[in-house]
């Protein structure tokens, strides 16, 4: 009887730990305090929260990202990291001009989706730099700036597995993405210099060279404003760039060859949003029509 009972017991707990492995979830709650519904976007779904209601979202495969569209203002779009391991929650809650983090690794999403970009955009100070042509005092003082902000991220995602976490690698990642632009346009302001030359070639050297693979312009504009300018002074730095299918000709197709698809997709965004703003609708029309056709974007 007691074996009989022991059995039982072992066979109930093997199965709520099984069922635990195929149901654990992230649980991420959004609570709306803002002045104005919102729409909410992650892993190609949509959601609407009313003012002063809240949602929570249980996804299995998990979620890295959040949109936010304010339906009060259609180009007001906030987006939220998020690094949450399977059965970990988090309580997001929105007001009219910030976002508060709750729960598990709230600091760590409350530093990446707010406080770090501060402490990485120092343009002025790095400009000091640029204008003494001081190479190595802007290289040595960026490179201080990304080590401390990396450092603060991996002590606050807390994992056993240090630099090597799963979510550290993402959190880098995005880090050095927005870094590298904010470097970028600190010294690149037109016609470059021998600082500025230097520059380009050791952050080329060290950080874009072996990611140039990884330049989609999926991501964010910045990887556009980079792969761009490193494109149009290829023959000044002696640079070697990979080169991509011309997707549509244009007066630019020396410098748009080493651009990969989306890339080149944002080169016909700006033409478009340049005759907008120029109220140039006829030209405007023409390059709306680009960009539905040969890069399936919509206007």
């Amino acid at each position: 009887m007691i074996k009989h009972k022991r059995l039982k017991e072992r066979t109930q707990l093997l199965l709520f730990l099984l069922f635990s492995c195929f149901c654990s979830a992230q649980k991420i709650t959004i609570d709306n305090k803002s002045d104005f519904p919102v729409e909410i976007e992650y892993s190609h779904k949509k959601m609407e929260i009313g003012i002063n209601q809240k949602q929570t979202i249980n996804e299995k495969n998990g979620i890295k990202n959040l949109s936010i569209l304010y339906k009060n203002d259609k180009k007001l779009k906030r987006n939220i990291h998020v690094f949450l391991s399977p059965q970990e929650s988090l309580n997001i809650n929105l007001r009219k001009d910030s976002v508060k983090f709750k729960g598990d690794k709230d600091a760590l999403h409350d530093y990446v989706n707010g406080q770090f970009g501060e402490l990485m955009f120092k343009i002025t100070e790095y400009q000091k730099y640029a204008r003494n042509n001081d190479a190595k005092g802007f290289i040595r003082t960026s490179e201080m700036y990304l080590a401390d902000v990396l450092a603060k991220a991996e002590k606050l995602n807390n994992s056993p597995s240090g630099r090597e976490d799963i979510h550290y690698k993402e959190i880098e990642k995005l880090v050095k993405d927005r870094w590298f632009f904010t470097v970028f346009v600190s010294f690149n302001g037109g016609q470059l210099n021998n600082t500025g030359k230097e520059l380009m070639l050791y952050y080329f050297e060290k950080y874009f060279k072996k990611d140039i693979g990884n330049y989609s312009c999926n991501d964010s504009s910045y990887q556009y404003e980079i792969i761009r300018t490193y494109s149009q002074n290829i023959k000044l730095l002696n640079l070697k760039l990979p080169k991509y299918e011309i997707v549509e000709h244009s007066e630019d197709d020396e410098v748009n060859q080493y651009l990969p698809t989306k890339c080149q997709g944002e080169y016909f965004r700006g033409s478009y949003n340049f005759w907008v703003h120029k109220k140039d609708l006829v030209r405007a029309e023409k390059y709306k029509k680009i960009l539905e056709e040969k890069f399936h974007v919509k206007r």
